[in-house]
């Protein structure tokens, strides 16, 4: 392993939230759901219509966790008010940063763990909630469609930083980001001002005060954050439509005969609206190749991922 490796790079072509929604897999659940509920109003459903209900939930849920994401996001855009931090003396203005930071990293994970539900449902892998994850994906023999299990290792990989976050926050009580370690004994001493607990003329003026070094630094190290979620949400947007491009063929073959003729006009729809809207994000050959990484690079998120000893460089570009 060459150690001279400092930073990776991945172009990321750009699929938003909205671009999911169009997606070939997502589409046909989203009409077929549609369908189900509009023409069953006593709510009494077969076991295939319940499938597809289940199915759904899952895609729901990813687009929950993204907009978890979005929104721990624009708190952490916000820089708490000195009044706001009054009432809550404990708090420093990084442990608010944090505790937004810490509600990103878990949905993270949980986008990537939702993953692996969903190539369970396609290929009825019969999993179950514990026994679904990337140990039990990655050598199933049942997952033939190629492409699968290489976006999947990549997703793995990218993610292993924000998973030792994760491990960390849920396992040692640890809710922190390396951006602002730097900052600690200043946030210390700002806290020590704001609430008067050691005399002023030990302290002097508030470091954090508005137009002072430390405060221009702690903008930075803030943009920096928030320049890392919107990377990690880009990649995980991206691996899940790719996952999605994948595996849309087969779930389309293994409709129900009785799911696809009761509900042969909202397919029709669904269809209209991929081929008017979804071109670009349904053809992975738009996609695969902007992926630049390597196996040496994959080697070495494998050594260095969870220590965050890279720098991972992303580039958003248009398909």
């Amino acid at each position: 392993m060459e150690k001279e490796i400092k930073e990776l790079s991945l172009k990321i072509p750009l699929v938003t939230e909205d671009d999911l929604l169009h997606n070939e897999l997502i589409m046909y659940l989203l009409y077929l759901e549609a369908g189900i509920f509009i023409s069953n109003k006593s709510k009494e459903f077969s076991t295939s219509e319940m499938e597809v209900i289940r199915f759904y939930d899952i895609i729901n849920r990813i687009q929950s966790c993204f907009k978890s994401i979005r929104q721990a996001s624009h708190f952490i855009s916000r820089r708490p008010t000195i009044k706001y931090l009054d009432k809550n003396e404990e708090m420093t203005i990084i442990d608010y940063y944090n505790y937004h930071y810490d509600v990103v990293v878990h949905k993270l994970n949980t986008i990537r763990d939702l993953s692996f539900k969903l190539i369970n449902k396609v290929f009825n892998l019969n999993l179950s909630d514990r026994n679904c994850n990337w140990g039990n994906i990655k050598n199933n023999n049942l997952i033939t469609i190629p492409g699968i299990i290489d976006i999947q290792t990549l997703f793995y990989y990218l993610m292993l930083e924000v998973e030792w976050e994760r491990n960390e926050s849920t396992h040692n009580g640890i809710i922190k980001t390396k951006i602002f370690e730097d900052l600690d004994d200043i946030v210390t001493l700002s806290q020590l001002n704001r609430l008067k607990k050691v005399p002023k003329e030990i302290i002097g003026n508030d470091p954090l005060a508005k137009g002072t070094y430390y405060d221009f630094q702690l903008r930075e190290e803030k943009k920096e954050l928030l320049k890392k979620i919107d990377n990690y949400k880009a990649m995980s947007i991206f691996c899940i439509n790719v996952l999605a491009c994948c595996m849309s063929n087969k779930y389309k073959s293994s409709i129900p005969t009785d799911i696809s003729t009761k509900y042969s006009s909202f397919i029709q729809k669904a269809n209209y609206q991929i081929d008017n809207y979804g071109r670009k994000v349904n053809k992975l050959k738009y996609l695969f190749p902007f992926l630049e990484i390597n196996d040496k690079s994959i080697e070495y998120l494998k050594d260095n991922g969870k220590k965050g000893n890279y720098k991972l460089i992303v580039s958003i570009v248009n398909m």
